[in-house]
């Protein structure tokens, strides 16, 4: 059974080892206020999610899944945890993410839409949509 949980401070290292295996050319910049959640089988790390959250709104810095575990739902299941946590809240979700990643079509799924900043684009999922 895959289980999810909020990373404790003193696990916070093991974390950022890990989100770093998952995104090796990732820059890993993780503050005491985020939250770090783990997606867990059989007690290994399968997947993570990096949360800050902001007065006016919510970042996911991060989602990502193990290569060995990806295509079998566990960015679902990380990403339906996180909207349950923020279910009676009333501030957008922001995800910023690159154009040609193949989980638009999740985040689209779940009422998140392509906004474009700049150069950037940023999944957004309104309060409540």
């Amino acid at each position: 059974m895959i289980t999810v949980r909020t990373v404790k401070h003193s696990e916070m290292e093991t974390a950022k080892n890990f989100i770093r295996q998952v995104f090796p050319n990732a820059m890993v910049q993780i503050t005491d206020d985020d939250t770090i959640l783990i997606a867990e089988y059989d007690n290994r790390p399968i997947g993570f999610a990096h949360i800050v959250e902001e007065s006016d709104r919510i970042i996911l810095q991060g989602i990502g899944v193990d290569n060995s575990m990806r295509g079998q739902g566990i960015g679902t299941i990380l990403l339906e945890h996180i909207l349950d946590m923020f279910a009676e809240g009333d501030r957008p979700i922001y995800l910023k993410v690159k154009v040609m990643n193949p989980a638009i079509d999740l985040y689209s799924r779940y009422g998140f839409f392509l906004k474009k900043f700049g150069d950037s684009h940023v999944l957004v999922k309104k309060t409540n949509s």
